[in-house]
């Protein structure tokens, strides 16, 4: 049986990856609204048809209800935004519909060009990517992204903006590249050294 290319294997894992935290967070965020919003359908399976069906409008607030995790360092609190955090671009919902599309565009060259060669940076990018496309189709379709992770970062006490599955795997798959970028770095300066120390060593030979 032959080998799976690995450029191949990489791409249904970027897709699988993107497909996850895309289904993950598309699932997460209507139990939120039907759990612990305002005006929704008694019947969930209605309320799902109806939630999907939405276009161009969003209906449904918070009841003001919140669900206590680890006291009020991580809650789950409905709410919407029509920015993006910490409140930027806020009431332009076609023009952050815009952005996502671009970055989603961008996501996809960057692992065509780079992260196709490695798992480390096909799952990054999945991550971003799923959560990129996640946010994408509420503020596209709604107008407003929901949110609903709320916590509260001990010592320092920040009450950090309300978040979403899509946002924390984008922020993670960042964070993935960031380390990446730094022992790339790393790795460059190490390099350097050895070739010093052989230039050095036949220098003086």
């Amino acid at each position: 049986m032959p080998a799976t290319h690995p450029k191949r294997r990489f791409l249904s894992t970027f897709v699988g990856i993107t497909l996850a935290v895309l289904v993950a967070d598309q699932v997460t965020k209507p139990l939120v609204v039907y759990f612990l919003g305002r005006g929704v359908e008694r019947d969930l399976p209605s309320f799902f048809a109806h939630y999907f069906t939405l276009f161009w409008r969003f209906p449904y607030r918070s009841s003001g209800h919140i669900v206590t995790i680890i006291g009020r360092y991580l809650q789950i609190n409905f709410t919407t935004n029509d920015g993006m955090a910490w409140g930027l671009l806020k009431g332009h919902p076609l023009e952050l519909s815009l952005i996502s599309l671009v970055l989603c565009i961008l996501i996809w060259w960057l692992w065509r060009t780079y992260g196709r060669s490695g798992l480390y940076l096909t799952a990054s990018l999945g991550l971003i990517m799923g959560g990129a496309v996640g946010n994408l189709i509420d503020r596209f379709r709604l107008k407003v992204v929901v949110d609903f992770v709320d916590t509260l970062i001990p010592i320092v006490n920040y009450d950090f903006p309300v978040f979403n599955i899509a946002d924390a795997a984008a922020s993670i798959g960042t964070l993935m590249i960031v380390i990446y970028l730094f022992w790339l770095d790393g790795k460059r300066l190490r390099r350097r050294k050895r070739l010093r120390v052989v230039d050095l060593t036949e220098y003086h030979a």
